[in-house]
């Protein structure tokens, strides 16, 4: 009587792993940040404005796999200096990413005066340098 029990104690078992929700994936920026980190993430629909010692994260979506990297083509100097990320970085997804899957690369940046100044990153491969980029990012930032 056991034996007929285990297969069907088996097959809803594993019913119920694959009912299971799968973790998101696209284009976005990954797991959001604890709220009240301090850091602003422009949400690309107008200028983004910093209080003089806010940081700056732009997260943006990369597949290294293809040759193509994302360069800061204009920092927002002298009003931003690029800085490292925060002490705690975000969760990362339990699973480790698939070969050839699409990645976050992010850059920090602290407001260190007033002033309004552009960063410019543009996604290419390094060594094509006569080809236009594959994509532009252009955020206006306005320090107070």
């Amino acid at each position: 009587m056991m034996k007929p029990l285990l297969p069907l104690g088996l097959l809803l078992a594993l019913s119920a792993c694959a009912a299971a929700p799968a973790p998101a994936s696209g284009d976005g920026p990954g797991p959001a940040a604890p709220p009240g980190d301090g850091i602003v993430r422009p949400d690309g629909s107008g200028p983004v404005t910093l209080k003089v010692g806010q940081v700056l994260e732009i997260a943006l979506t990369s597949n290294a796999s293809t040759g193509y990297q994302w360069q800061v083509v204009s920092d927002g100097a002298p009003a931003l200096a690029r800085t490292t990320g925060p002490a705690t970085p975000p969760p990362l997804d339990t699973q480790p990413p698939m070969p050839g899957a699409p990645g976050i690369a992010r850059w920090w940046f602290r407001a260190e005066r007033p002033g309004e100044v552009t960063v410019k990153l543009e996604y290419r491969r390094p060594w094509e340098k006569e080809v236009p980029a594959a994509e532009v990012v252009q955020y206006i930032v306005r320090v107070e």
